[in-house]
């Protein structure tokens, strides 16, 4: 099993904060709501003009009737001309069409269409509205460029596009200069390309600048007005990072993740005071960081994952008071090295800390369980060594522990159990060993558990049935003995289960087939892409990091695996119970490399099938005959059983090319008609190499005997007075 993960952090403080002009103004103008306020006739008309052409399925312009303003949703005016200066139609389900005719409101100084469905090209004529404030035509199906027109909206303080993901063309030249009012442009989540006008590098008005998720090229310049939000992710930019000198008291988020940038960290970065989200993540940043590198206490999540940083984790990155300080810190993906210092044991209010896939060494900190807050720690892929530390379960608040891929050792402490809000248990690829303990019952909110690639030991307790929200549970590739337990099936939400590459033994427990939902449901949306389907065990998890206010995170994850079971490489013996070919959700199922004896049961309700091994058993009898109605059906290993009978050409199973080897009393129908024996050297699908790596008993056993045997060869050669004579002599 392979654990990945992608952070995305978002926060919406910001939102609001960009929402509080508008919504003050339009408080003001409803004051009195109950008051009666005759809207002006010419605006009135406009506006009906502008309903014929939409599309309202939620009947939310029903109250566009009478001449009371007041009445109408979304709509305010002006308290003594009943002109229209006001429309928020925000989320409100409407699609088609903006009708020109909008354009004639003359004293609107307020347009929010964000959140809906409006297509075509933005219209020329909103240039016409001179005295328009704020312009958001946000998440809509724009498409084509920003007309020129727009450049006349000399008033304009808020211009709002982001969201149309075909308006683009290269960034319009004039932005920077047309309005010296403007506090607000969002161009992010479209299509733009080009550079950043040099002009708007100047704009001294500028406050919020927001081009996420476009294609603009060029150096990242530095600004000369005092930004309070500047967001230039998820594009193509490059050079280095600049200071931002003009900002440094003003700007509280800087995001340039998913960029080209390249050199150093400058030590300059750390002088922004009133910074609360950096996120660098996602480029080619190099070099150690700076100990001087040290940000102010306001700062909340710190994202510097995926670059190319190197030396030791810095020991102190932020500085930290009772009541503030880092909630979110990811320096993952890079190179750092050495051990993982005590000082970050002493962000008292992290939240998430994500160190994973670097080089660090060392022990976990013992003192982690200070750390009261924390929700996801992820120290996952690196060469940690030790145990895990008792003193962890002080995270009391923790959901998610992955420390997979190190080289921890030791047992899995009973005392976990403390953590109850647990739901990600990931300890996979280390060296514990003992057994699972009674106690982690106690962890009912877990969800995904990984054991597997360890040395852990015993049987399977009772204490997994508490588990009853699992979702994914391996223990794969460990020492686990005993007969497999009669609960085996019994989890309602679970989605994959691998128990490979043990001892089990005994018969798989025929019962409780209906139990688990995901086994059952062949509608439940494929939970991999067919293409991604290449290793039907992996498991991939999208953990996502939501800023919900000032200083508090909100955690969730998606996870993606296959639907199905594992349970070969063991010692289980007797025949394949039927109900769990019944299983229409199931999309793998592997029973390979056991003493499976008997018949396979019917495959036509495996539906959802996408691999099936029953490879190396005893199982006989007839291939069952309707492989080719398994339509999701991409990789069939039926080889080295006892399978006799004749197989048709019409059952389609020259799709699996060497899928029958090693069953020397069946016969495969060749498009000629006739008889082909399957008796084949190797597994189907797998190479040589990976055949060998799989016997390395058999692999050694032939080189000792080579070699045995090459010894007493010669020995017995020499022990021949003529041979020796012959093989010894030489010219004179």
């Amino acid at each position: 099993m392979e654990l990945k993960r992608d952070l995305n952090v978002h926060s919406c403080r910001a939102l609001k904060l960009q929402m509080l002009p508008l919504l003050l103004f339009l408080l003001l103008l409803c004051s009195n709501p109950s008051e009666s306020l005759e809207l002006n006739l010419e605006d009135k008309a406009s506006l009906l003009l502008f309903k014929s052409l939409v599309q309202d399925p939620t009947q939310k312009l029903s109250s566009w009737v009478g001449s009371n303003c007041t009445n109408w949703t979304g709509v305010a005016c002006n308290f003594q001309t009943g002109h229209v200066v006001s429309i928020n139609l925000t989320d409100t389900s409407l699609s088609g069409q903006v009708h020109p005719r909008l354009c004639k409101l003359s004293f609107l100084e307020f347009l929010v269409l964000s959140s809906n469905a409006f297509t075509g090209r933005i219209s020329t004529c909103f240039g016409g509205l001179s005295g328009l404030k704020t312009l958001d035509l946000s998440y809509n199906k724009f498409v084509g460029v920003v007309p020129d027109a727009i450049m006349k909206l000399r008033n304009l303080r808020e211009l709002i596009l982001k969201g149309n993901p075909e308006l683009g063309g290269v960034f319009p030249w004039w932005v920077g200069n047309f309005s010296m009012n403007l506090e607000k442009l969002d161009f992010s989540f479209n299509s733009f390309c080009g550079e950043i006008p040099e002009s708007l590098y100047y704009l001294k008005s500028l406050k919020h600048l927001d081009l996420e998720k476009n294609n603009l090229t060029g150096n990242v310049h530095d600004f000369y007005q005092s930004l309070l939000v500047l967001n230039l992710g998820s594009n193509r930019f490059s050079g280095t990072l600049p200071c931002f000198a003009a900002s440094a008291m003003s700007l509280t988020v800087l995001k340039l993740d998913n960029n080209s940038v390249v050199g150093g960290i400058p030590t300059c970065i750390a002088s922004l005071q009133a910074l609360t989200h950096l996120n660098l993540s996602h480029n080619h940043l190099n070099y150690e960081i700076s100990p001087r590198l040290v940000f102010f206490e306001k700062l909340l999540l710190l994202d510097l994952s995926f670059n190319d940083l190197s030396g030791p984790l810095p020991s102190k990155i932020a500085q930290t008071t009772e009541k503030a300080g880092l909630v979110l810190l990811d320096l993952s993906h890079n190179r750092f090295s050495g051990e993982i210092p005590l000082k970050i044991t002493e962000l008292k209010s992290l939240q998430a800390l994500f160190l994973s896939n670097n080089l660090l060494i060392g022990e976990i900190p013992a003192r982690i369980g200070n750390l009261t807050y924390l929700q996801v720690i992820d120290l996952s892929h690196n060469m940690l060594s030790g145990s895990i530390p008792l003193n962890i379960v002080g995270c009391f608040q923790l959901l998610a522990l992955i420390v997979n891929n190190n080289n921890l050792s030791g047992e899995i402490q009973p005392e976990l159990d403390a953590l109850d809000s647990l739901k990600i248990l990931d300890i996979s690829n280390n060296q514990i060993s003992g057994e699972i303990p009674l106690t982690l019952a106690g962890l009912k909110s877990l969800e995904i558990v990984d054991f597997s690639s360890n040395n852990l030991s015993g049987s399977l307790n009772d204490a997994i049935t508490k588990w009853t929200n699992l979702k994914y549970f391996s223990i794969a590739r460990n020492k686990l003995s005993g007969n497999l337990p009669n609960w085996l099936f019994s989890f309602q939400a679970i989605q994959m289960m691998d128990f490979s590459t043990n001892k089990f033994m005994g018969f798989i427990p025929d019962g409780n087939f209906n139990f688990s939902l995901n086994f059952n449901k062949s509608d439940i949306g494929r939970s991999m892409p067919a293409k991604s389907f290449v290793l039907p065990r992996s498991m991939v998890i999208r953990i996502s990091v939501t800023a919900i206010d000032t200083n508090e995170l909100s955690f969730n994850y998606q996870l993606f695996s296959a639907v199905g079971m594992d349970l070969s490489d063991n010692l289980l013996h007797g025949t394949i119970p039927k109900g769990l070919f019944q299983l229409q959700g199931l999309e793998y199922l592997n029973l390979s490399f056991n003493f499976l004896d008997g018949q396979v049961p019917g495959l036509y309700r495996l539906r959802s099938l996408r691999a099936l091994d029953l490879s190396h058993n005893s199982l006989t009898g007839q291939i069952p005959g309707n492989i080719s109605s398994l339509q999701e059906l991409t990789l069939l290993n039926l080889s080295y059983n006892s399978f006799s009978g004749f197989v048709p050409w019409k059952q389609g199973y020259q799709k699996f090319p060497g899928a029958f080897a090693g069953n020397p009393n069946l016969c495969l129908e060749s498009s000629h008609g006739e008889c082909n024996r399957t008796s084949l050297p190797l597994v189907p699908g797998k190479t040589l190499r990976e055949e060998m790596t799989e016997g390395p008993i058999s692999i050694w056993a032939f080189c000792l005997s080579f070699f045995v045997s090459f010894y007493l060869g010669v020995v017995a050669l020499f022990c021949s007075a003529r041979t020796r004579r012959y093989i010894l002599q030489t010219k004179v």
